[in-house]
Formats: structure tokens, sequence, C-alpha cells
């Protein structure tokens, strides 16, 4: 019996490996390829694939948006997530029948996705629905959590959401939290900080700051090619472009190099 397969991912590479590992398995056949989140969607809608290799991170919208909307079909594929962050709730997908593979994928690890898709193939459409869901509502929760911090400040309690920081810095021994809602001193390390929000669109230019991509207004060229940042409403405060973190930082803003 062969399956078929749809690979969703925004970088041509990542599709073209999953297709080079699936090539070795006669029972999956690659029958589509979409590079984001709406042509996901439209071509699961006219084959209706037995499996979707799914990156978490497409361009339009997140892996989790487009599996809310495969659950939905007349016939629900499996799905595996892909994703290069293994900051999400990885810990959930091990304990469900929906498999997640890290990118740069290992062919090892992806012949363990296989033959749990074997397996789980073979369980009713209602079995694989209600696996998704419990899926997503497991993520949805967990992003609900982690979407909100509470700080202290003049005896006092402030529920930020973290799109509402514009950037972290560190201050002495302590780091101080700037954001839309004033500045918060906390005793969190800078690395406590990275480790939390970087999966959330925050990128560390240099060990002194922590900042939020989408609060950037403008990229200023400083002394010997090197960058400064300035953010939204901190434009007074240029924020420093480590030397060894400028290639990083270019290809997350899509700047030219």
């Amino acid at each position: 019996m062969s399956y078929k397969v749809i690979i969703a991912d925004d970088e041509m590479p990542a599709r073209l490996n999953l297709i080079n590992l699936l090539n070795q398995y006669s029972a999956f056949e690659v029958i589509g390829q979409a590079s984001d989140g709406e042509d996901t969607i439209i071509l699961c809608k006219e084959k209706l694939p037995d499996i979707v290799f799914l990156d978490i991170q497409l361009q339009d919208m997140t892996g989790f948006d487009v599996a809310a909307k495969l659950i939905k079909l007349s016939k629900v594929p499996k799905i595996v997530f892909v994703t290069a962050y293994n900051q999400y709730a990885l810990d959930a997908f091990e304990y469900s029948a929906v498999d997640y593979l890290l990118k740069p994928v290992d062919e090892n690890r992806f012949m363990k996705t296989v033959e749990k898709l074997k397996k789980d193939l073979k369980a009713s459409p209602e079995m694989a629905l209600n696996q998704v869901q419990e899926l997503l509502e497991r993520h949805l929760l967990m992003e609900h959590k982690n979407q909100k911090i509470t700080l202290e400040k003049d005896d006092k309690l402030f529920v930020l959401s973290l799109k509402d920081i514009v950037y972290i810095e560190t201050e002495d021994r302590n780091t101080k939290v700037v954001s839309k809602r004033g500045k918060f001193t906390t005793s969190f390390s800078m690395v406590e900080w990275e480790d939390r929000l970087t999966k959330h669109g925050f990128f560390r230019p240099h060990r002194s700051y922590l900042m939020n991509l989408d609060e950037i207004n403008e990229v200023v060229l400083w002394f010997n090619n090197s960058l400064q940042v300035k953010m939204r409403g901190y434009e007074d405060k240029p924020i420093p472009i480590s030397r060894n973190k400028v290639k990083e930082f270019k290809e997350l803003v899509g700047l030219e190099t």
C-alpha cells in the first residue's frame, strides 16, 4: 500500500532533504510541495494526503494554524511537525501519535518517524482526529501561558504581554526590561531571559542586550562597517550588534549582505 505525502516548508533545501529521505521507502509517495501555509491548506483540500510534513514556522502562518485547518478536512492526515527550534513543546509531541522532527533531519530519527507513521496510519480516522485536537489544545494552552509575564514595580504587580517588551539590558547585577508600559528591574539573568524569549521573536545581538525583532525601527551602519539598531520609542539609545552576531542578525531581518 502506498501512502500519499505532502511536504510544507518555506525552505527548498529542507523540502528536498525530506523528499530524499522519503524516497528510500516505497510505501510513501510525495504528491505535492508547498512553501507557505495558504498553499498547504489548498493543496491538502485538493489532494487529501495521508501524511503532511509540516514546518512549524511558515512565512504566512504557523504550522499549528495550518493544522487547525487540516483537522477539519473530510480526510484528516497524519501530521509530522518539523522545526529548527527545539524550544517548542516537543515533550508534548513525544506523547502524541503526531510526531516531530528537528532540523537538520537525522536519518536515524527519520527512520523512527517512518515506523511510527506505518503503525499510526492503521488507526481509525476518529483516533487521528482526537490525537491532533489534543495536541493543538495543549499547544494553545502552553502558548497562552508563555505569552504573559508578571513584573514588579513600585510595590505593584504588572502583567505584561511578551510583545510589549521592546528590549532587555543588563544593569549592574540585574536586568532592566524596557517595555511599552515602562521600565522594570528584575533579578533574572540575561541567559534566563534569552532561554525564554528567543522562541518568541527575540534576539541577543550583544552580551548586554536582548531585543524584540518586531520593535526594530532602524538599522544604522556604524564605524568599521559594524551595525547599531534603533528601537521604536527608544531611538536615542542605539543597541550595538556584536561582530560575531552580525551575520545571524542580517539573516533574521532579511538584510542583504
